[in-house]
């Protein structure tokens, strides 16, 4: 399953599978929630399901963040 999320994140991001872990653990710790979990919920979005919404506002928080240290 986390292997699953880090490939969505690989693709919709784009970044490196380094990248995505990384993503995915923020979330992760930001959330307090498995990481296991986030990446189920991740997952189910495929099947048509919706992201909490905190997991949602999380990981947009993760990618600017992200974003901001690749631009230093």
């Amino acid at each position: 399953m986390i292997d699953q999320a880090r490939g969505m994140v690989m693709v919709l991001t784009p970044c490196s599978s380094a990248r995505a872990w990384d993503l995915l653990v923020d979330v992760s710790q930001h959330c307090n929630v498995k990481l296991r979990d986030v990446a189920a919920a991740l997952v189910a979005t495929a099947k048509g399901e919706a992201l909490p919404d905190r997991l949602q506002r999380e990981l947009r928080r993760a990618l600017r963040r992200a974003h901001a240290a690749d631009r230093r």
